[in-house]
């Protein structure tokens, strides 16, 4: 198994298959779900409407609409009170290389799945994926781990050769933006929890 990293929006990541970290509901509306919705069409989100609510560390695959990719994987990476656990985090791994495997996707893209709204500590999380791939019996042959936090990449490229025991390449976008704002965020980068 290949680990690489892109650095950019997950929309845009050089893949088979693409994954979104979201909740129960599909609902696509923040972080990398907002960001495949939008580049994706309504033919994402129409194939997400009425299979609410999922349980965390499942997944579902979707036509990925006006995207490249040849599949959308979405990946339950947090409960309804957006907390995740790295339990989730591996049963998603595990369940969305299965499901490249039936979709044909030799590669893969995923967000580090329950860092953001879910709150799971970055370092737990690329640990667990990383694990769980390296674990897994699968034709996949590269896992790309997609960020758009820049300040992120070398602690990520570090845990990932650690972890692998071999180089680990970073692809850059050309243009890397941020993901769209969440309810956890005021929009000028403050973030803040509801209780």
């Amino acid at each position: 198994m290949k680990f690489s990293i892109y650095l950019g929006d997950i929309a845009d990541a050089p893949a088979e298959a693409v994954c979104t970290s979201t909740n129960p509901r599909l609902s696509l509306m923040m972080g990398t779900g907002a960001s495949i919705r939008a580049r994706g069409g309504p033919e994402v989100m129409r194939a997400c409407e009425g299979l609410a609510p999922r349980a965390p560390g499942t997944v579902h695959v979707t036509t990925s609409g006006a995207l490249p990719h040849r599949a959308v994987i979405h990946c339950v990476a947090s409960d309804a009170a957006h907390h995740s656990s790295v339990a989730v985090v591996r049963s998603c791994v595990a369940a969305a290389l299965a499901a490249a495997d039936a979709s044909g996707c030799a590669t893969v893209a995923m967000p580090i799945l329950g860092t953001g709204h879910a709150r799971l500590r970055f370092t737990d999380a690329v640990r667990a994926m990383a694990l769980t791939a390296m674990d897994a019996s699968t034709h996949v042959r590269e896992v790309k781990f997609v960020t758009n936090d820049e300040e992120r990449v070398d602690e990520l490229r570090a845990i990932l050769q650690e972890m692998a025991g071999t180089a680990v390449g970073v692809e850059r976008s050309a243009k890397v933006t941020p993901e769209p704002d969440s309810l956890w965020s005021d929009g000028y980068g403050l973030h803040f929890e509801i209780p």
